[in-house]
């Protein structure tokens, strides 16, 4: 947190893994009003533009929407400005496009001429600070993925302070930009087994800590020539991960009683939660033509749906027992959702603990320092 200002004009440059959810990940890690652009053609319909300008998300139009509306970007960028004046934040993704996977792809030029509008603006000048985002998800399409959001190294304008010609800034701010956000985005090697490698730094990025950090050391060394060595356990590890479905890890072993528990509450979850989720879930599968868009609509379905299903639920409980019962009913309905990815672990974990060891011996030899 100590890499985003507070008290002056900000520019958020986030790479863009996940559509909408993005979004929202950045507005409750910031801690600070955020205004965001997206891609224009979500701005068509006069109602989705109405809703998404008062939700502070401005239109950004590309080539591929027709260049006979990028005169438009002209009003979004004064906007902009307008709000860094007044010391505000605003949030690009700078790749322009989202896609469901580790990589960051080329950076777009919009980033770029913010920036140096912003500096060359005497309201605003130096004080504005450009603040790298990585974002990184050891999921999209699962339920309850593990989120990690790093603020970087800001960028500042006395880098480019001898670069007047726009083309040469816009250059060397997207290399600059890239550079700070490659030192943390996971890639993978796009030429080599995609799936088995998505299963390794997705069980990662789930079960440590320090996830990112370890998932990218991995993957540089995966992507360095000469390590036939390191390759040869790295997909020895992904492939018995995938063969057993092998996706948490617990360093302490689960007991009956806890696993009692959990299969409890996980069975408690499943029957309470299971109309809200799947109505949910089979609304953003039928309307979302592109998977990077899927998990946003089921969470954005789910605030809508959720709450109307527990209101529904108090209301039957009431009328054919009582109060009391409908109370009952909705909090356990809550508090065994809340508890279902850690009861769902319990019991995976309990499970397989004999196959857990092997991965344990899998990973220490993976992580064994003759391997770099």
């Amino acid at each position: 947190m100590e890499n985003l200002p507070e008290n002056c004009p900000v520019i958020l440059a986030c790479n863009h893994p996940n559509a909408f959810l993005d979004s929202i990940v950045m507005t409750t890690c910031a801690r600070r009003s955020l205004h965001y652009t997206a891609r224009g053609d979500f701005f068509k319909s006069k109602v989705a533009s109405f809703l998404l300008r008062y939700i502070q998300i401005l239109p950004v139009f590309r080539g591929e929407e027709g260049k006979e509306h990028l005169y438009k970007n002209e009003e979004t960028f004064s906007y902009c400005i307008e709000v860094l004046k007044k010391n505000g934040a605003v949030s690009i993704f700078s790749e322009g496009l989202s896609e469901n996977e580790y990589d960051l792809r080329p950076l777009r030029k919009g980033t770029a001429r913010l920036a140096s509008e912003a500096w060359g603006n005497p309201d605003i000048g130096d004080k504005l600070k450009v603040v790298p985002v990585a974002i990184q998800y050891s999921s999209w399409l699962k339920s309850c993925p593990v989120v990690y959001v790093e603020f970087l190294k800001n960028i500042e304008r006395k880098s480019f302070a001898d670069i007047d010609e726009s083309g040469l800034f816009n250059k060397k701010f997207n290399e600059e930009l890239k550079d700070i956000l490659m030192e943390k985005c996971i890639v993978v090697d796009k030429s080599g087994d995609v799936f088995l490698q998505n299963k390794l730094i997705r069980y990662v990025l789930k079960n440590f800590n320090n996830g990112v950090s370890i998932a990218k050391k991995v993957q540089d060394k995966y992507l360095s020539p000469g390590n036939e060595s390191f390759k040869k356990n790295y997909n020895v590890l992904s492939e018995f991960l995938t063969a057993g479905n092998i996706n948490y890890w617990k360093e302490s072993e689960t007991g009956i009683i806890n696993f009692l528990f959990s299969a409890l509450v996980y069975i408690v979850a499943c029957v309470t939660n299971v109309i809200p989720y799947y109505v949910s879930k089979l609304i953003a599968w039928k309307s979302a033509k592109d998977n990077a868009f899927k998990d946003s609509l089921l969470y954005c379905t789910l605030m809508i749906i959720y709450p109307m299903y527990l209101i529904s639920l108090f209301c039957v409980i009431k009328s054919y027992l009582n109060i009391s019962a409908g109370i009952i009913i909705v909090l356990l309905t809550l508090v065994s959702a809340f508890r279902y990815e850690r009861s769902r672990r319990n019991i995976r974990c309990f499970l397989k603990k004999d196959k857990l060891r092997i991965v344990h011996e899998m990973l220490s030899r993976l992580f064994e320092t003759s391997n770099g």
